[in-house]
């Protein structure tokens, strides 16, 4: 029991110190899009879909950079330097999904101006 508390307490908090609203996540391309791009167009709208997760990714990644320095500060509780490591591997992990996102849109881009020729 104490256990189950102690988590909620810590997701709680993180919601709190996030300034307690969850970021939209963009709508990335299904599978039949990409397949059905023909156009400059269908390319570009792809590319804009991925720059806009890139951004939630970006924005989720800084929130939990911010949370894993809150949970590493010097005189808090013994579990925050766990909670501190987990914050920011998550922020590792959310920025290189987010690098990955740019360079889908950055070759949807490259696909719009193949298209044009």
């Amino acid at each position: 029991m104490k256990r189950s508390v102690m988590m909620l307490s810590v997701g709680l908090a993180a919601f709190g110190l996030s300034g307690g609203v969850l970021p939209t996540m963009a709508a990335v391309p299904d599978p039949a899009t990409i397949s059905a791009a023909k156009t400059p167009a269908d390319h570009e709208a792809i590319a804009k879909a991925y720059e806009e997760e890139a951004a939630s990714l970006e924005k989720l990644a800084a929130r939990h950079k911010d949370l894993g320095e809150t949970y590493g500060q010097a005189g808090g509780k013994p579990w925050q330097p766990a909670a501190s490591k987990h914050c920011n591997s998550v922020a590792t992990e959310l920025a290189a999904a987010a690098k990955n996102e740019r360079a889908l849109a950055a070759e949807h881009h490259k696909m719009a101006k193949g298209v044009e020729k």
